[in-house]
């Protein structure tokens, strides 16, 4: 993915977004109520664009990021799957998920 360079206005724009997901998330975490699932994606995006346009990142999206990671570890289950005989799975599945996955993101 390339970034054009954009606008000083813009990226104030970006800027002022992303400070305001990064409260609503912070906020989320301290009263301990999950994040919603748009909110973590959005949070990710904006940091990843940031990442591309070489823009420093603020102490709180860190933070903000490393508090849905542990959100992420919390929801793993405790006791491992059991794991299926390779008779049991699909070799075509995972290919088939993934390049629908891929399309549909290359749409948006």
């Amino acid at each position: 993915m390339t970034i054009e360079a954009a606008s000083p206005e813009r990226l104030s724009e970006v800027r002022r977004l992303t400070e305001a997901l990064i409260d609503q998330v912070l906020e989320a975490q301290i009263v301990g109520r999950p994040v919603p699932q748009k909110q973590s994606e959005a949070l990710i995006k904006a940091a990843f664009f940031l990442r591309e346009c070489n823009l420093p990142w603020w102490p709180m999206l860190a933070q903000a990021l490393h508090g849905l990671g542990r959100q992420a570890d919390e929801t793993l289950p405790e006791t491992p799957a059991v794991d299926a005989t390779l008779d049991d799975i699909d070799p075509q599945g995972l290919p088939r998920f993934l390049t629908a996955f891929w399309k549909e993101k290359g749409q948006q």
